[in-house]
């Protein structure tokens, strides 16, 4: 159960994290005002314009890829809640809860890989101020308080 939890904590990361790398991409597409995640980090971790630019790049790189595989990963899942509510078929419910995990799993490694790119982007204190805004909660949405 615990297991469980943590996956769904991990997914809902990696949404936030994908809703930004997608809206990236948009920004790119129409280079007007920084998002406001941009603007965001920028004043939190006192990035230079540089920086904020190289970050940009970063989740630029792989924004259809990482879009087109969130819509798979929700639409496993969907597919998932419809059968454990409406089939006797444990052999098609386990290979479609098989199928969430494995998406899951690849989602966590997509966005290991963006934070490894990160990283050299950041000085130390800047990382240090990264992960604890991401422990609070990420970009915004979905924080909690801690128990």
């Amino acid at each position: 159960m615990r297991w469980t939890r943590a996956i769904v904590a991990v997914t809902l990361a990696l949404a936030a994290g994908i809703t930004t790398v997608a809206s990236a991409a948009q920004s790119a597409q129409a280079p007007a005002q920084p998002s406001r995640w941009e603007s965001r980090l920028k004043q939190e971790l006192g990035l230079s314009d540089q920086q904020t630019q190289a970050l940009r790049e970063v989740y630029q790189r792989d924004a259809d890829a990482k879009r087109q595989h969130w819509q798979q990963l929700r639409q496993a899942q969907a597919e998932l809640r419809h059968l454990a509510l409406t089939s006797n078929d444990n052999q098609a419910i386990q290979a479609k809860q098989d199928e969430v995990q494995q998406l899951m799993a690849q989602s966590v490694q997509m966005r290991t890989n963006t934070l490894r790119q990160v990283a050299p982007i950041l000085t130390p204190d800047q990382r240090e101020k990264l992960a604890q805004l991401m422990e609070r909660g990420g970009h915004g949405r979905h924080r909690r308080q801690a128990s």
